[in-house]
């Protein structure tokens, strides 16, 4: 991988087993591939991260993950848990990092580059308009959920990504899966 200003950069896939509304829906096929799978490809193909983990309570979503697994305690995994704390709880398991960027399962259709732009973004313009990150939108108002940027510093002190560039993806890459039709 190459070095952006000499920034550690940890990727996060958050993936718990369950789900109200899609029961498995990490491990759920799209397009002939598990949804965690599409995740773990591209964080794999990202040319920034120094390392990246699935965070995971769940033993079949801890096959996928492999060497890879930051296994999450059990009350981090209810589904009233916000993803902030799970973000939290993997940045202090795995210390040392300038930067994170969680990668969520249910947007199977981003790509590497999508991820290294929002990198690129919260690194170089760092503190422009008083930004430390970088959150992918689709037409330039709502979040898809593919890509979240944030500085781990200033992430651990708002447990927030608001203080972030918009990184505008097309609509063809925004797919947001959260309810069973959309696997049709």
């Amino acid at each position: 991988h190459s070095m952006l200003n000499d920034k550690r950069i940890l990727g996060i896939i958050p993936a718990r087993g369950g789900s109200k509304r899609v029961p498995f829906k990490n491990i759920t096929m799209f397009r002939g591939k598990p949804l965690i799978q599409w995740a773990i490809e591209h964080a794999k193909a990202s040319k920034y991260l120094d390392h990246w983990v699935v965070s995971t309570e769940d033993a079949a979503i801890a096959i996928y993950a492999k060497d890879h697994l930051l296994k999450r305690p059990a009350f981090l995994a209810d589904d009233k848990v916000p993803t902030e704390a799970v973000i939290v709880h993997a940045l202090y398991s795995l210390p040392g990092f300038d930067y994170a960027v969680l990668l969520q399962p249910t947007s199977p259709l981003r790509t590497a580059w999508d991820i290294d732009t929002c990198i690129e973004i919260a690194i170089t313009k760092h503190g422009e308009h008083g930004y430390t990150g970088c959150v992918s939108y689709v037409n330039g108002s709502f979040r898809n959920g593919a890509v979240y940027v944030c500085n781990v510093e200033h992430f651990l002190q708002h447990l927030s990504f608001d203080a972030a560039h918009h990184y505008d993806m097309p609509p063809e890459r925004s797919l947001d899966i959260d309810h069973m039709w959309q696997f049709e």
